[in-house]
């Protein structure tokens, strides 16, 4: 008895399969020819060598990776070598510098080379916020020490300061050059405060509780410099929004700082707006299995679960700022006043 044949190929040719291979990979992927050409590239290698699949092939593969390092040819030490695996800095056709990991093989007779990179870029941000959060910690562990080093003998001062005031005449010369003293312990004060809070931030202390009020909190607070700068203050507050739960005197503290803010940053007038909405986002189910009453595992639903927040929005126009200031906008001591720690944020 004859079996009835196959129709159609049963498995697609091997250039078949690298082409889909190589169009489904994350990483950068380029096939160069034993003359030093690229034969073949993906999408996600044109990307990275600033360029597009049409224009590169049959171009010389040395144009392509170009590194930071003068002199530096990948290619041929690929071909030197049979595997090889290292870390590079990338230029672009448009100059942009992109870091790689790059691994090379060297295959066949002639030899062709297989040249895989895979961008470091995320992983380097990474590594860099790691470092940035490691120094942090350092920093809030000294600035604890210093603090306590510093309130001890500042407290003295000031105790000695408001006994010399007393023995002065409210009209007396020398008693101003006290009050300067004192003004400047408290502010001293205020900053060893601000760096023990930062170094050791207390447990929240969460309870329902709605935000409104504590937006209100905040304009009873800052009334005198928002009339003298004659802003203009509008708050749209969603109706029938539940109470979440929040700490109110962390809540209000920020909404302070971010409203002295805005308003420093409207010297010449304009509109500080406050909206307290509610919003929708999608929250991840926290695991892929569950299981029936009989035991057995099922796969859990793909859709995420929605889950209702409260959404405060403060904006204002003011003269925003650069680029710059805002990647530091949260670290430490950063500050572009001449009088602020940095810490209020």
């Amino acid at each position: 008895m004859r079996r009835p044949r196959a129709s159609g190929r049963r498995v697609p040719p091997h250039a078949d399969l690298v082409r889909v291979l190589m169009a489904d990979a994350e990483s950068g992927v380029l096939l160069v020819d034993p003359g030093g050409r690229v034969a073949a590239l993906n999408p996600a290698a044109a990307a990275l060598c600033g360029v597009t699949p049409a224009r590169a092939r049959g171009v010389p593969a040395a144009d392509l990776l170009r590194t930071v390092i003068a002199g530096d040819d990948p290619v041929r030490e690929a071909f030197r070598r049979a595997a090889t695996e290292r870390e590079a800095v990338l230029v672009g056709r448009s100059g942009a510098e992109v870091p790689v990991l790059l691994r090379t093989f060297r295959v066949g007779d002639p030899p062709w080379v297989v040249l895989t990179l895979r961008d470091q870029t995320r992983t380097r941000r990474l590594e860099q916020e790691l470092r940035r959060h490691e120094r942090l910690a350092t920093l809030g562990q000294l600035s604890a020490g210093v603090a306590h080093e510093i309130r001890n003998p500042l407290a003295g001062i000031g105790t000695s300061a408001q006994v010399l005031l007393r023995r002065f005449e409210p009209r007396d010369e020398r008693a101003r050059f006290v009050r300067v003293i004192l003004d400047e312990v408290g502010r001293l004060d205020r900053i060893v405060t601000s760096l023990l809070q930062y170094a050791r931030p207390r447990e929240p202390r969460l309870a329902p509780t709605r935000l409104a009020p504590c937006i209100e909190r905040v304009l009873e607070l800052t009334r005198d410099p928002v009339a003298e700068k004659r802003l203009r203050v509008e708050l749209d507050v969603a109706p029938r929004l539940a109470p979440v739960y929040i700490d109110a005197d962390l809540v209000t503290q920020v909404l302070l700082n971010v409203t002295l803010n805005a308003v420093q940053a409207m010297p010449r007038g304009g509109t500080l707006r406050y909206e307290v909405r509610r919003v929708r986002r999608r929250q991840a189910p926290r695991g892929p299995w569950r299981r029936r009453e009989d035991t057995r595992p099922r796969r859990a639903a793909a859709r995420a679960a929605w889950i209702e927040l409260v959404q405060v929005r403060v904006t204002d126009t003011g003269v925003g700022m650069p680029a710059g200031v805002l990647q530091q906008l949260f670290d430490p001591f950063f500050t572009t006043k001449s009088g602020g720690t940095g810490l209020g944020m």
